[in-house]
C-alpha cells in the first residue's frame, strides 16, 4: 500500500465518523426534543390584567380658625453675593396670608418679589427677590408674619450678604 493510499483511507474513515456524529447529534436533538414536548405539558395559562392604580389626591383640611398660628423657615439662601438672587421657604397653616420684609441697615426692600402671598394647600410660601448691587454687606433680618383668622406669626431669618470677614 502506498503512503497516499493510507491518506485516502485515513481521510475517509475521519470524514465518515464526522458524518456520523454529525447525524447522531442530529438524532440526539430531535429526540430530546420530543421527549420534553411530550412530558412538559403546560397548561395554558390566563394572563390576569391588573387593575389599573389610580392615583389619589391628596386634600388636606382646612385649618380650624381656633387653633395656634405657627411660621417656621424651611429653606433661605444665605450667603449671598450682591446682584444675586436670595429666596426663603416657610411652612405655615395652609391658606394663612404671610407677608414679608427683608430690611438692609434699618431700611425696608422694596423689590418687586417681595409681595403679600397666600399659603398652599400644604402651607408653604416661597419668595424671590434679587439683592441689589448696592445692598450693604452684612446680616440682614428677613421677616415673615402669616396671620390666619384672627392668630398671627411671625419667624425671622438671617441674610447674609457679600463676605463677612471673620478675626
Amino acid at each position: 500500500m502506498s503512503v497516499s493510499s493510507r491518506i485516502v483511507r485515513k481521510l475517509r474513515t475521519v470524514l465518515i465518523t464526522f458524518a456520523t456524529l454529525v447525524a447522531l447529534t442530529g438524532i440526539v436533538g430531535i429526540a430530546y426534543t420530543w421527549y420534553m414536548g411530550s412530558t412538559n405539558k403546560v397548561a395554558p395559562q390566563s394572563l390576569e390584567v391588573p387593575t389599573p392604580v389610580v392615583p389619589t389626591t391628596i386634600t388636606p383640611k382646612k385649618p380650624s380658625a381656633t387653633t395656634a398660628e405657627s411660621v417656621s423657615v424651611q429653606t433661605l439662601t444665605s450667603p449671598v453675593s450682591l446682584g444675586d438672587n436670595a429666596a426663603v421657604t416657610v411652612q405655615t397653616k395652609p391658606l394663612s396670608t404671610c407677608t414679608i420684609t427683608v430690611t438692609y441697615n434699618k431700611i425696608p426692600s422694596t423689590d418687586s418679589g417681595l409681595v403679600t402671598k397666600t399659603a398652599d394647600d400644604f402651607g408653604i410660601v416661597s419668595w424671590s427677590w434679587t439683592v441689589g448691587t448696592s445692598t450693604p454687606k452684612g446680616t440682614w433680618p428677613v421677616l415673615v408674619t402669616c396671620t390666619y383668622a384672627t392668630k398671627t406669626a411671625v419667624v425671622q431669618g438671617d441674610l447674609v450678604v457679600g463676605t463677612i470677614a471673620t478675626n
